[in-house]
């Protein structure tokens, strides 16, 4: 499986790089502490570490977070994929995924048609920001599957791509953990805006005759944006189009009533087999914890 074949080389390329100290030609805004989990830790809280990392823009921490996150965030994606029943009436998933980073949708994707008694082809277009991503992208395009039929990547800021280009024939969007990004890099205020130009350019130009998902997989807590999910809803109705919106949540660290979001999932448990791999140095997560919304546009 995919999940497989990028975390074996993530794995592979961390254990043989200098990962001992502070990596060659550091570049680190301020002083780093030689712990990848450390940084990654700042990318995600930037409030926290006003001087600290602010994306992943290193190969060792970026190799180090497939190890740690990907079979968190693959596994949240497989188990929102098996709740949507119009997921299964489209005969060819063409998905659009933005902020894709290692492609962990892909990875639940494969698996969901894997499960499925039916293959269907799955074509993948993921937009990304950040080039450091190559690395593994091209190792997700050599990548043989019965399932796979393309797979295509973009550099470009989501932002601006979706004010100026139309992406026609999707009939998938995924938004893993972009509104979340949105808030810790300080663009949330234009995201209603960013909502609007995708439904203008995105689906609007959707397969006409296939049913349309939206799903969106990030933090569960609204002070990292998860109020924002509802705005999307909202611009799809002033667009005159609707459906079936469903959220679901995972019963991780609830605090409060706010993050009891919907419907609980059955379980946290991550759901794909890594134990091959010897991953115990990057303290993986075997939890799900995030907030989720599927939507189901007629």
């Amino acid at each position: 499986m995919l999940i497989n074949e990028i975390v074996e080389f993530c794995n592979s390329e961390y254990r043989n790089a200098d990962t001992t100290h502070l990596c060659h030609d550091c570049n680190h805004p301020s002083e780093c502490s030689g712990s990848c989990k450390i940084c990654l830790e700042q990318v995600h809280y930037p409030s926290k570490y006003p001087n600290g990392k602010k994306d992943y823009d290193c190969e060792n921490m970026i190799n180090f977070y497939v190890c740690d996150y990907i079979n968190k965030y693959a596994s949240e994606m497989l188990y929102l994929l098996r709740k949507s029943e119009k997921l299964k009436e489209i005969e060819e998933y063409h998905i659009l995924s933005i902020g894709c980073g290692a492609a962990p949708d892909l990875m639940a994707f494969e698996q969901y048609a894997h499960e499925a008694d039916d293959i269907k082809d799955i074509r993948y277009f993921g937009v990304d920001v950040n080039p450091r991503w190559r690395m593994i992208h091209d190792r997700i395009m050599a990548y043989n599957s019965i399932f796979i039929n393309h797979v295509e990547f973009d550099y470009k800021d989501a932002i601006k791509y979706f004010n100026e280009e139309s992406i026609i024939d999707t009939n998938v969007i995924v938004l893993q953990y972009v509104i979340s990004h949105f808030y810790n890099t300080g663009q949330i205020g234009i995201v209603r805006q960013f909502f609007s130009d995708l439904i203008k350019n995105v689906v609007e130009t959707r397969k006409k005759d296939d049913p349309f998902i939206i799903i969106i997989n990030d933090v569960n807590s609204c002070n990292r944006g998860r109020n924002f999910f509802e705005d999307l809803v909202e611009a799809l109705k002033s667009h005159n189009y609707h459906g079936r919106c469903e959220c679901y949540y995972f019963d991780y660290r609830i605090k409060n009533d706010f993050q009891k979001y919907g419907e609980k999932h059955p379980s946290n448990d991550t759901l794909f087999d890594l134990s091959e791999y010897d991953l115990e140095i990057y303290e993986p997560w075997r939890d799900c914890s995030s907030a989720q919304m599927l939507i189901e546009i007629e």
